[in-house]
Formats: structure tokens, C-alpha cells, sequence
């Protein structure tokens, strides 16, 4: 009997195998869920600090400078841990490390409720909430990379998604919070929605079941294909070998012009349509447009990248970003503040999974975790950098016309820079 024909042979062996995939699938699935879930308590908590922005600025007399530079100084921390989350994730597996991170960020609004002196600031949201928000993203983010395959953007798409989703929903509702009780009860409850749902679905975030290279192909039709790629030494870059290549810090720096945008969208616009005239709840909602839209980008963008090409996508994205960003200079009204904000979301929100689908394209998935990780830490600085800049020049010209400038300025070197993406060759 040919060994082709014993699947035929034996519909037992063959049923078996199909309901243990769709087992697979089915856990697959639940992990992004799980990953869906705590980016969306997570970084929906953390782009509420822009709608305390206001309060705070009011009750302690600091200049938004200051307050910008607790931003500032989480994004550099977040970054650094985001690669430290990052290898202890492909080592260890992310239940653990993001329960943990989760119940640090919470301590870390708890702190900051009680702030009197910059340094509480300081220590709460720039280095606890820093802390624990390097597992927010690279954790879940990693995990989904090493189950999927062929619909790896999708459900990098899905898991993103969380991010604009508690963009959209939370910072009206907390805004609404603040004009109840405070901004310091309000960040309280923050902390408690981040420890009610951030760490139980923390500890759904199981590892893959194949423990032969840490990553399994949920929708493989060919198991003994799918074995071969795993053994195949060219597939699965060792993070020395990222380090060495060009496209790798392409791919770094153009992440870092992404954030620098993000950064001042997220924090300033709020404050800037405030300034501008339009009333506090209204303005807020400008966040979860972006947050709103970027659900869309992240999903059918991600999705796109698949289908025509995630470099193709990223440009695309880039080119859009830089393009609202010097036409927020001229914005006055609040039907070009909406246009500008659903647009931007739709576009930064597509290309976060195009670029994680690139890294996983160019370099493999076995230490997803680690190389994320650093383009996050990238990411970060470029965003520490576009928070406090922005804040900085409005202290100085009391406008922020060239903080916007700036922006987009920065956008297009990034995709400039998308034009020289290539796959690298592994070197021997």
C-alpha cells in the first residue's frame, strides 16, 4: 500500500486529525480573544491621559511641558521593558508576565492618584505604568504571531483592534468620570478596571501546544509541510542575526516616525480642539474616532497586507498619516478635527499589523517576542520624543502649528524609508 493513500484507507486517522485542528483552532482563536481583551483595558486606560490632561493642569499649576514629560518618560521605559517582556514571553510563555504587568499598572494609577509633586507623577505613570505596559502589547501580540500562519494578519488585525476599541470607548467615559468625581478617583478607577480584566484574561494566553520550536501553523492542510518549514534552518532568524540586518532598523525607524506622530495626536489633540474653543466631551470624542476607525485599519488593513503586500499597505498608511498631519495646522472646526481623527485612526491603526506582519515575513516567528520588542522600544522613543517636543513647543510659541509641522515632517522620512524595505537574505 503506497503511504499516499492512507489517509483514504483510514477515515479514523483522518477524523482524528481534522478534530484535533479544529481543537487547535478553536484555542488559537481564544488567544486572540485574550490578546483582543487586554490591549483593549490596557492601552484603552492609557490613552485616557490625555483627558486629564485639563483637570490636572488646573488643580497643580504645572505646565503642560511637565506633564508631557511623565509621558515621555513611560514610553522610554515601556519601550526598554518591551523587550525585556519580549524574551521572557518566547522563553517562558505570557500568562504569568502579563498578569504580573497588568497588577503593576494598576498600582501605578493608584499612585498617580495621589499625586501632590511631579516626582509621584513621575514614578506612577512614567515608571510603574511604564513597567507594566511593556507586556501590554509585545505579550499577546507574539503569542497570536506563533499560533497563525496564512491569517496571521487577521488576527494580528483582531488583537490590534483592542487597542482602538478601549481608545474609543474609554477616554469619553472617563472624561465623563472626571467631571463626576475628579481626576483622582477617576484614576483609581482605572486601576481597578485593570486589575478586574487585564489579569484574568492575562492568564489565557497560553503558548502553542508544539513545544518542537515554540510555533505552530493553525491552518496548515499539509502537517508534513508545516514540519519541514519548522526544521528549515533559513526560516527562523536568531535576534543577532536580526540585529545585523539592514532592513531590520528600516523597519526601527520607521516605527519611530509612525509613534512620533501617534504621540502628539493622542496626547495634544484633545487639549488643541480645547484651546480651539470646542467644549471638553466633544474634543474627547476626537480620540475615539481614532480609536474607532483604527479598529477598521487594524482589521481589513491587516487583512489587505495578506492579500496585496504589507509593504505596499505600510507606504500607503505612512503617506495618509503625514498628510493629515500638516492639514491639522490649519484645522479650526470640529467637522476637520472628526475627518482628520477618523482618518488618522484608520491609517496608524493599519499599519501596526502590517509592520509586525513584516518582521514575522522577514525574520520568522521563534523569537517574535524578543525583535518585537525592540521595534517597540523604537517605537517608544519616537513617541517620548513627539509627546514632550509638542508639549514643549506649545510652552514656548503657545501654538502648536509647528509641533504639527514637525510631525508630518517626521511621517514622511518614514516613508521614505518604506520605499527601501526589501525581504533580506539570511547570511551564511
Amino acid at each position: 500500500m503506497k503511504q499516499g493513500t492512507m489517509k483514504n484507507k483510514n477515515p479514523e486517522t483522518g477524523n482524528a486529525y481534522r478534530k484535533a485542528g479544529r481543537e487547535v483552532q478553536s484555542r488559537a482563536w481564544l488567544v486572540v480573544t485574550a490578546g483582543f481583551l487586554m490591549v483593549f483595558i490596557l492601552y484603552g486606560t492609557y490613552y485616557c491621559f490625555g483627558v486629564f490632561l485639563k483637570p490636572m493642569l488646573a488643580e497643580l499649576g504645572w505646565t503642560r511641558a511637565m506633564i508631557s514629560g511623565a509621558l515621555s518618560l513611560y514610553m522610554l521605559v515601556h519601550g526598554g521593558c518591551s523587550m525585556v517582556m519580549g524574551s521572557l514571553s518566547d522563553r517562558y510563555g505570557a500568562r504569568l508576565i502579563a498578569a504580573i504587568s497588568a497588577l503593576v499598572v494598576a498600582l501605578g494609577y493608584g499612585l498617580v492618584s495621589i499625586t501632590t509633586m511631579p516626582w509621584h507623577m513621575y514614578v506612577g505613570f512614567g515608571i510603574l505604568v511604564g513597567i507594566g505596559m511593556g507586556a501590554a502589547y509585545v505579550t499577546p501580540v507574539s503569542m497570536v504571531t506563533k499560533w497563525f500562519s496564512k491569517k496571521r494578519g487577521l488576527a494580528l488585525g483582531i488583537v490590534a483592534a483592542g487597542v482602538g476599541a478601549g481608545q474609543m470607548t474609554l477616554p469619553p467615559i472617563i472624561k465623563y468620570m472626571i467631571t463626576l468625581f475628579g481626576w483622582r478617583p477617576s484614576f483609581v478607577i482605572l486601576g481597578v478596571m485593570v486589575s478586574l480584566i487585564g489579569i484574568p484574561v492575562a492568564l489565557l494566553l497560553k503558548s502553542p501546544t508544539d513545544r518542537g520550536s515554540g510555533i505552530l501553523y493553525v491552518e496548515s492542510e499539509k502537517p508534513e509541510a508545516e514540519a519541514h518549514q519548522r526544521k528549515s534552518p533559513h526560516y527562523d532568524w536568531a535576534v543577532r542575526e536580526v540585529l545585523r540586518s539592514p532592513g531590520f532598523w528600516l523597519l526601527f525607524l520607521i516605527f519611530s516616525a509612525l509613534a512620533f506622530g501617534v504621540a502628539i495626536m493622542t496626547t495634544h489633540l484633545v487639549v488643541h480642539m480645547e484651546d480651539t474653543g470646542i467644549d471638553s466631551v466633544p474634543a474627547a470624542l476626537a480620540l475615539s474616532l481614532i480609536g474607532g476607525s483604527g479598529i477598521i485599519g487594524r482589521i481589513f488593513i491587516g487583512e489587505a497586507g495578506d492579500r496585496v503586500g504589507n509593504r505596499q499597505m505600510l507606504t500607503a498608511c505612512m503617506i495618509l498619516q503625514a498628510l493629515l498631519m500638516f492639514f491639522l495646522i490649519k484645522a479650526e472646526q470640529m467637522w476637520a478635527f472628526y475627518l482628520i481623527s477618523g482618518l488618522y485612526g484608520l491609517s496608524y491603526g493599519g499599519a501596526l499589523p502590517v509592520i509586525i506582519s513584516l518582521s514575522s515575513e522577514f525574520y520568522g516567528v521563534a523569537f517574535a517576542g524578543a525583535i518585537l520588542g525592540i521595534l517597540l522600544f523604537g517605537a517608544t522613543i519616537g513617541g517620548a520624543i513627539g509627546a514632550s517636543s509638542a508639549g514643549y513647543v506649545f510652552d514656548v510659541t503657545g501654538s502648536y502649528a509647528l509641533a504639527f509641522f514637525a510631525g508630518g515632517t517626521v511621517i514622511t522620512s518614514g516613508v521614505i524609508l518604506s520605499f527601501l524595505l526589501r525581504p533580506p537574505e539570511k547570511q551564511h
